[in-house]
């Protein structure tokens, strides 16, 4: 279990390392994330063909981004997840329109959950939903709940 200060580290490579614009291909453009994921730390260069530890990895990548959004509003970072991933989904601009920092989280969200469809005979939002899970119980396990 990591903590959240290394959750928001993590995610700020994994931010750093996913080109933009992302490749339109889309085998190009797993590639781009799981190189992003390499480069995180998530994920190690001999798992890159083993669909459960790629699924772990994107798994945390979701929690790690979640603890990214919880910085400048505590408590909050799972929900503001959801909304940006809602808002690419549905094809609309929260209120108010989201900072660059925030479209670049919300980029790395979506091209996590587009690779887990490469990996995953279920649903991808079953594994959204382990890392909301899992950032609730790293939150409470840190004291950080609650805290505004």
């Amino acid at each position: 279990m990591r903590t959240p200060a290394a959750s928001r580290a993590i995610a700020q490579r994994l931010i750093a390392a996913l080109p933009r614009p992302l490749p339109r291909y889309e085998p190009r453009t797993a590639d781009a994330v799981q190189a992003a994921l390499l480069a995180s730390g998530l994920l190690d260069s001999s798992d890159l063909g083993n669909s459960r530890t790629v699924q772990a990895a994107i798994r945390d990548g979701l929690t790690c981004l979640a603890h990214l959004l919880d910085e400048p509003a505590q408590g909050h970072g799972a929900g503001q997840l959801l909304l940006l991933l809602l808002a690419v989904r549905e094809q609309f601009t929260p209120h108010p329109a989201p900072d660059e920092a925030l479209l670049r989280a919300q980029d790395v969200a979506a091209a996590l959950l587009d690779l887990a469809e490469w990996h995953t005979d279920d649903d991808p939002l079953d594994l959204l939903g382990s890392a909301l899970q899992v950032h609730a119980k790293e939150t409470h396990d840190h004291g950080i709940a609650g805290k505004a």
